[in-house]
């Protein structure tokens, strides 16, 4: 598993940037960051069907917090008060991919 040497939000852009040992640095837009959120809010516990996407997500999200989780996920708290989703390094090189 590729773990990030480091991340850091481009407001100006709109993008999360991520640094890894792997591939260098590549980025997700916020707003597609925001609508692949991995949490019960945002999928279907039980069917795992997604019930928010990307064009759910306003055009001016962004994130107001990011915190490391242990060393394999960061939680992101977002300007429309969602903070539930854990973005694990494996589902931050899907995206960033």
């Amino acid at each position: 598993m590729s773990i990030p040497l480091g991340i850091k939000a481009l407001h100006q852009e709109k993008l999360l940037q991520i640094t890894w040992a792997d591939q260098g640095t590549q980025s997700v837009s916020y707003r597609e960051l925001r609508g692949n959120c991995p949490c019960a809010v945002c999928v279907n516990e039980m069917t795992g069907q997604r019930k928010f996407f990307p064009e759910n997500a306003a055009e001016d999200i962004h994130p107001e917090k990011l915190e490391l989780i242990g060393n394999y996920a960061i939680k992101i708290v977002w300007s429309d008060s969602h903070s539930t989703g854990l973005f694990g390094w494996e589902l931050l090189k899907k995206l960033t991919s």
